[in-house]
C-alpha cells in the first residue's frame, strides 16, 4: 500500500494525528510521507485525483478531509 493511502487509513483511527492535520494539514501529510503533487491534489479537492493516487478506479473507496479554516 502507498504511503498515500497508508497515511489517511491513519488518519482516520488516529486521533492525535487527526488533530495535528487540522491544525496543518499541509505539515502533517509532508512529516508523514506525502509528496507534494499528493499534497497538492489532497489540498485541491478534486475527486477524480485523489480516486487516481489512491488506487480507486472502480471501487468504493473515499477520503473525507475536513477542515474549518480560521477565522
Amino acid at each position: 500500500m502507498s504511503k498515500f493511502n497508508d497515511f489517511f487509513e491513519k488518519l482516520g483511527s488516529d486521533a492525535k494525528l487527526f488533530e495535528e492535520s487540522k491544525q496543518d494539514p499541509q505539515g502533517v501529510m509532508k512529516a508523514n510521507g506525502l509528496t507534494d503533487d499528493e499534497i497538492q491534489v489532497v489540498m485541491s479537492g478534486d475527486n477524480d485525483k485523489l480516486k487516481s493516487l489512491s488506487g480507486d478506479n472502480l471501487k468504493v473507496r473515499s477520503f473525507m478531509i475536513v477542515s474549518n479554516p480560521m477565522n
